[in-house]
C-alpha cells in the first residue's frame, strides 16, 4: 500500500484522561491537543491518535489496541513509568500474563490498559516477524481462529 496513515480515532471513556495517560506513558514533551470532539496525541512519525469519548456510549465501546515501536531506552523508560504508578501490565494482548513482559522476535514487549480500560497500549522493541510468535499463535487459539 502506498498510502501513509495520517490519523486514527480510538473511542475511550475519557478522551482527555487517556490522551494525557498516553503522552505521559510514552514520555512525550508535547501535551495532547484538543481538536473539536477529539484529544490528539501525535506520534514521532506524525500519526495523530485521536481519542473520542462522545461519539459512542461508554457501554458500547469495543476494546482497542495501539502498538508503538520503541528503542530499548524508551522501553526502559516506559517500564519505569509503569512501576512508578504501580500499573498492572501484561506480556500478551489477551492480558493473561500479568506482571510479565515478552521477548518475542528477540525484543521485548509490554501491554497496559488506558485509565478507562477500553484501550490496550503495547510497546515493543522489535517489529513483528513474518510469522506469528508462539504467543501470537496461542492468542489465535483463544480467539477461536
Amino acid at each position: 500500500m502506498s498510502h501513509e496513515l495520517n490519523h486514527i480515532i480510538i473511542h475511550v471513556k475519557d478522551r482527555r484522561e487517556t490522551g494525557a495517560f498516553l503522552a505521559w506513558l510514552s514520555g512525550s514533551s508535547e501535551a495532547p491537543l484538543d481538536w473539536g470532539p477529539f484529544t490528539q496525541v501525535t506520534t514521532s512519525n506524525s500519526v495523530g491518535v485521536d481519542f473520542a469519548d462522545s461519539m459512542i456510549p461508554a457501554e458500547d465501546i469495543n476494546l482497542s489496541h495501539l502498538a508503538f515501536l520503541v528503542t530499548d531506552e524508551e522501553f526502559e523508560a516506559v517500564r519505569a513509568r509503569i512501576a512508578e504508578r504501580g500499573l498492572p501490565f501484561w506480556a500478551d494482548p489477551m492480558l493473561t500474563e500479568e506482571g510479565k513482559i515478552n521477548h518475542d522476535y528477540d525484543g521485548r514487549g509490554v501491554y497496559v490498559r488506558d485509565p478507562g480500560g477500553t484501550c490496550v497500549i503495547e510497546f515493543i522493541t522489535k517489529p513483528y516477524g513474518e510469522q506469528p510468535s508462539e504467543r501470537g499463535m496461542r492468542a489465535s487459539e483463544v480467539m477461536g481462529e
